[in-house]
């Protein structure tokens, strides 16, 4: 189990130093993962408390890529709980409303409302059809790096499909609030049937959009009472 962990964290590290090089515009990115984590300690999940997530948001980025050119913007988190005990996050969910998703980079708002509703469309997201994504936190690694304290193992629900996910992320608590943040991290967006302008479909390269899209999330929660 330890070797299997080992190996989760060393993938995670090569994926994001590929997000890091296709996606220089990001405000951070994430660092080599260490392999060498912090020791596990098993926490019971009787006695937990649920944190509510009051506020979040998902920073993306997209690039052609030939040109390396491309967007960023944001997509709202809806909602969530999370699962805490003894100062650790055992478990999870957070949602995403879809139909939020915005373009930051374009000041010209007819140019910006295109691209969102180009976004919003069955070219990408389809949010008419799924308005929701959710991510399901199912395993929490420890990890020790200068900007996340924590590895998130489970799996990303968006268009209709499910596909696994790793976040790393820095969890700080202050009174009864909790703060999550992660530096950028990985997706292969083709996983969940966003094909569009992708290599698996032949697009030529001059033409084609990078498939792996780098994200950053950050969410705030409160304990419930």
């Amino acid at each position: 189990m330890f070797l299997q962990k080992k190996s989760i964290l060393l993938l995670l590290s090569i994926l994001a130093l590929l997000a890091c090089k296709n996606e220089p515009k990001l405000p951070e990115t994430a660092p080599s993962v260490p392999v060498d984590t912090v020791k596990m300690v098993n926490v019971p999940r009787e006695g937990a408390s649920t944190y509510i997530i009051t506020e979040g948001v998902v920073n993306w980025s997209g690039a052609h890529t030939l040109k390396k050119d491309g967007h960023q913007g944001t997509i709202m988190v809806e909602g969530g709980t999370l699962l805490v005990n003894q100062g650790q996050l055992l478990s999870g969910t957070v949602t995403l409303d879809m139909n939020s998703i915005a373009v930051t980079d374009i000041k010209d708002p007819g140019e910006r409302r295109d691209l969102e509703s180009h976004l919003k469309d069955s070219d990408f997201f389809e949010v008419n059809k799924y308005p929701k994504a959710e991510f399901v936190i199912e395993e929490v690694l420890p990890g020790k790096a200068e900007n996340f304290n924590w590895v998130l193992d489970g799996h990303l629900t968006m268009k209709g499909k499910k596909a696994p996910i790793t976040i790393p992320v820095m969890i700080q608590f202050e009174g009864d609030m909790l703060q999550a943040k992660s530096p950028a991290f990985p997706i292969n967006r083709t996983q969940w049937g966003v094909n569009f302008r992708s290599g698996i479909l032949g697009t030529t390269r001059d033409k084609m959009i990078d498939d792996t899209v780098p994200l950053m999330l950050q969410v705030t929660a409160k304990k419930q009472q």
